[in-house]
């Protein structure tokens, strides 16, 4: 009995060998880019797909697209939207003034001792210090004319005469009198050694942070505050808008039954964004709408889209329409509220290259596939490996950069039809399975019908 139980587990872990091999076989694809990693230590690199990947495709979701390793095998991959333009940093100089240390304690009402305009901003702190160039106590400062809300404050002091490091407190407020503690981290130090120095000037806020004025309060610490030179106040300004590509499409006939003009994508684009091209001066109302083949219904996206031009200057003209998700769609029609006169308008499609994120397993090469009826990009968790990276190595890691390489033909055409070409490999490789499985079941049965020992 147990020479037959151990053939029994030989024959499964033949049969658990024989699927991995099944598995192995991604299906046909219609070509192949090799791919260049930057340092084989990586583990993780993100790939930016280019318009001949986007032209290869053909699943609506990109499941066609996978990363495969020397072996032929898929590896753990995750198509990402392409990254928001990172917000740029503002800075504006803000009015200061020094405190007394009467000045600086909890409850104090600094609006006895100051003179502000009829907008509100401080003119001047009646303050007399004890002696002629003593530190301020604590800095209040002006933030009424900020026009976003602070993200940080920077002091610059030139050269501290002595060793200083502190802790600052920040608080808040908007008449002088009511004092709001401001979560913020930051410390501010001068510290030299030889020819070396440390400094450090900056205080973030924990939020953004809207108010009228402001009070720093040096804290745990060594040394006094020096005497300060500047202070500027840091926001995010607007984020640069995105930069597109554009595919522009031309209509191949006259307009449809409903007076439309109907423009066929080719591709499988990440489309954000739409414009018209109108030639000369032009106005019009239009609806547009998208459908994926000629048997599926039009989908309506946007009805009553005035679109105009009024010479040649860019800033006369519609800027382009920002759609509210992503779209894939193959067919693409645009119908004036009116019959159109003029020339036939030129569609324009903007996108954004997306981002194939994956982890390098197995031995290289790698390579990227696209173009499938049958194979699909299997679900790995990507993400979660991905966030417990960025905590590990910060917020602003990202993976390496994979490159490209030179586009190579694999089964054509072929593999875009909905019957894969017969592979005689597979087959037999299924026979052996099959006939493993009798042979489990035999096996299984023998004992079954075993005389049990008495």
């Amino acid at each position: 009995m147990s020479i037959s139980i151990r053939r029994v587990r030989a024959l499964a872990c033949g049969l658990f060998l024989a699927s991995a091999a099944v598995a192995a076989d991604d299906g046909a694809f219609v070509a192949q880019w090799p791919l260049t990693l930057p340092s084989g230590d990586a583990g993780a690199y993100q790939l930016e797909l280019d318009a001949a990947v986007y032209a290869t495709t053909v699943s609506p979701a990109l499941r066609d697209v996978v990363v495969v390793n020397g072996d032929g095998r898929q590896v753990p991959a995750l198509l990402q939207a392409a990254p928001p333009p990172a917000a740029r940093k503002a800075t504006q100089a803000l009015a200061w003034f020094p405190l007394p240390a009467d000045a600086a304690r909890a409850g104090s009402d600094i609006a006895a001792i100051s003179e502000l305009d009829p907008d509100g901003r401080l003119r001047r702190i009646q303050w007399r210090p004890a002696r002629e160039n003593a530190p301020p106590a604590a800095l209040l400062i002006d933030a009424s004319a900020a026009t976003a809300p602070l993200q940080a404050l920077v002091l610059d002091w030139g050269v501290a005469e002595t060793a200083f490091e502190r802790t600052m407190r920040v608080e808040a407020s908007d008449n002088l009198r009511d004092w709001r503690p401001v979560s913020a981290g930051g410390r501010l130090l001068d510290l030299r050694r030889g020819d070396d120095r440390l400094v450090e000037r900056r205080i973030a806020f924990d939020a953004p942070v809207r108010t009228r004025y402001l009070r720093l309060l040096p804290g745990a610490g060594a040394g006094v505050m020096p005497a300060i030179v500047s202070l500027v106040g840091e926001t995010n300004a607007a984020a640069d808008a995105p930069t597109l590509a554009w595919q522009d499409l031309q209509a191949p006939g006259p307009v449809d039954a409903d007076g439309g003009f109907v423009y066929r994508l080719d591709a499988r684009l990440p489309v954000t964004h739409v414009d018209i091209g109108l030639e000369g001066n032009a106005t019009a109302r239009w609806t547009l709408s998208v459908r994926e083949a000629d048997d599926t219904p039009w989908r309506t996206l946007t009805s009553n889209w005035l679109v105009y031009r009024v010479g040649a200057d860019a800033a006369s003209r519609t800027p382009p329409l920002a759609l509210d998700a992503t779209l894939r769609a193959r067919q693409w029609r645009l119908v004036p509220d009116s019959p159109h006169t003029g020339a036939t308008p030129k569609l324009r499609l903007g996108w954004q290259p997306e981002r194939l994120v994956f982890v390098a397993e197995g031995a290289p090469p790698f390579a990227l596939r696209a173009g499938s009826a049958t194979a699909v990009r299997g679900d790995a968790p990507v993400a979660p490996l991905l966030a417990d990276l960025r905590a590990r190595n910060g917020g602003n890691w990202q993976p390496a950069a994979a490159t490209l390489g030179a586009r190579a033909e694999l089964a054509g055409a072929a593999a875009l039809e909905n019957t894969p070409p017969r592979d005689w490999g597979t087959w037999l490789l299924w026979g052996v399975l099959l006939l493993g499985v009798l042979l489990i079941g035999g096996f299984a049965l023998s004992l079954l019908r075993a005389p049990k020992p008495q």
